[in-house]
This record gives structure tokens, sequence and C-alpha cells, in this order.
């Protein structure tokens, strides 16, 4: 009987640290599931923001680096508020998000001693930002022509330009006229310059255009005119 015992207490005491254990590995489980789930702002980083001192003036973001090609061991991140967060590992950061999702991306390239400035950022709306940009980009280039005269030019090109000019800025076009000096060609003499000038101020008057900015640059040397027709 002693001896069953002896059976049922190791066997019992057996079970117990086998439970023991399996709770110990369901509770280190739990807890290292949590981690995958905190936002990606909060891993490793204090609750006090700084501000940040650095420029983020950065229009092409996409020639910079993401996720592991940034390289450094350490980044800081900027959070939602454009606060600047204190360095913390790189690993840690692409291990706190879903990057079927998201994305580090870098911003700054930082310095020798100032780790690079990072942002972790949604791919679906990158994209979306991307698209209307280059939509934007479309259209205003849709909508501005260039016109170039040579202050030298003849008087049948010159009325080619003009009717170009004419059919831009009726067609809604926000034109910009650049009268310069062409390499190789002759120096146009006063009277040229003068007639030129007077010719594309005449035409954009008649089609009820006016001027958007001022006049830069020098008569007989280089000059830009940008004007449109008035609504």
């Amino acid at each position: 009987m002693n001896h069953i015992r002896g059976l049922t207490s190791t066997a019992q005491a057996l079970r117990q640290t086998f439970l023991t254990s399996v709770r110990s590995q369901r509770t280190v489980i739990t807890r290292s599931s949590r981690i995958n789930h905190v936002h990606p702002i909060q891993i490793g980083l204090q609750k006090r923001s700084l501000q940040h001192s650095r420029s983020l003036a950065f229009s092409d973001y996409h020639k910079m680096p993401t996720n592991e090609a940034i390289g450094a061991p350490y980044v800081q991140l900027v959070d939602k508020d454009n606060n600047l967060q204190p360095p913390v590992r790189l690993s840690q950061v692409l291990a706190s998000f879903d990057p079927r999702e998201f994305f580090l991306q870098q911003v700054d390239a930082g310095a020798p001693d100032k780790p690079p400035v990072c942002k972790i950022l949604n791919k679906k709306e990158t994209k979306a930002k991307e698209r209307a940009r280059a939509k934007a980009a479309k259209a205003s280039k849709i909508q501005n022509k260039k016109l170039e005269l040579n202050w030298a030019i003849d008087a049948h090109d010159l009325k080619h330009r003009l009717g170009q000019l004419t059919t831009f800025l009726e067609k809604g076009y926000k034109v910009e006229l650049v009268l310069t000096k062409k390499k190789g060609k002759r120096a146009a003499t006063v009277d040229e310059i003068k007639h030129v000038m007077q010719s594309v101020m005449d035409t954009t008057k008649q089609i009820g255009g006016t001027q958007v900015k001022g006049m830069e640059g020098e008569p007989g040397k280089h000059v830009i005119l940008t004007v449109k027709k008035e609504n």
C-alpha cells in the first residue's frame, strides 16, 4: 500500500509539475502574443514625447530607404502628432507592426550622433496619396503651356507663335512665354525687341488675357511672361 501511495503521490506531483509548466508556457505565449498587438509607436518608447526639432520637409520619401534597408541599429519615430520619440532599436520597431499593412519609411538621414528619423506608414494610404499627387501633377501640367520666342524671330514664325498663344488662352490654359536670345542667332535690334514685346501684349489683351504675375527678366536678354485669360 505504501508503494501504491508512493506511486500515486509521484504521479500527482508529476501531474502538478506538468500543469504548472503548461500554465507557465501559456502565460509566456500570451504575453508574447500581446507584444505583437501593441501599437507600433508604443513599442519600447517612453511615454514622454520630444518635440521634433529636425525638418521633415521631404517630398521624395520614396527615394529614401525603408524597413531593413534603413540599416541603422537605432531609429527615432515620429508619431501621429509629429512628435519625435526617443531612440529605439530598428529590429524592435520592425517587429511591432504587420508588414502586410505597414512599412517603416526613413524621412531624415540623421547624423553621426543622431539616428535616422522614421515614420510608420500605412501601405494603402501611402499609395492612395501618391496616386492623388500624380493625378494633381498631371492635371497641373495639362493646364499649363509654354511658348518660347526669339527676340530676332521672323514675321512668319512670330505669327505662328501668336496663333498658338491665342489658341492656348482661348482654351483656358495658363501660358508661360519665354522671350530670349538663342545661341548662334544674331542679336535683335531695339525695334525688334519692342515689336515682339508689343505683339505679345496686344495678342494677350485681344483675347481678354492678363498677366498672372509680374514680368521676370530684362527685355532683349531673357524675359518670362505668364499670362491667362480672365474668367
